[in-house]
């Protein structure tokens, strides 16, 4: 039996949102940083000049490999190193919160992207945050795998020009 709202919504399809709850909390969160950030940067900085050439040659095996990389093989790696090693390692020496934001502004340094430094460390916090509210890095790592496969996906269709 379903309990109802007094409007007919169904309590249990919204907590059936909840493992989405951090990615839509995130959108928001970091586009409007991603605003500041550019009217700070005003279009400068760095970007991933392999990802222009990818793009620019449009190669399905290399588009495939980078999104694999990107979307799969990145988050693994970067969730161990960020979320499961040095996060609770500095828990050590300092409070959590602490922790969280150094260990997210080293991720966000570690992209050699210093006009990317300010949103890839609000994406830190948010994975932080979710790495230690549900105590395991299969949550932040899906975050950061459905950030970076959306945000790939958008790359590729700019890049490819469709309107």
């Amino acid at each position: 039996m379903h309990r109802h709202d007094r409007d007919g919504f169904q309590l249990v399809d919204i907590v059936k949102l909840a493992p989405f709850t951090p990615y839509f909390v995130a959108l928001p969160l970091m586009f409007a940083v991603s605003l500041v950030n550019q009217q700070f940067w005003q279009g400068q900085g760095g970007s991933n000049p392999l990802l222009q050439i990818v793009l620019e040659e449009g190669d399905p095996v290399a588009l495939l490999i980078f999104f694999f990389t990107a979307a799969v093989a990145a988050p693994i790696f970067e969730e161990t190193l960020f979320r499961g090693f040095l996060l609770p390692s500095l828990t050590r020496y300092l409070p959590v919160w602490g922790a969280i934001g150094v260990s997210s502004l080293i991720f966000a340094t570690a992209h050699l992207s210093l006009s990317e430094v300010l949103p890839l460390t609000t994406l830190g916090i948010v994975l932080g945050t979710v790495y230690t509210r549900s105590r395991g890095l299969l949550a932040s790592m899906l975050l950061h795998s459905l950030w970076n496969s959306v945000t790939m996906i958008g790359l590729f269709i700019l890049g490819s020009g469709v309107e």
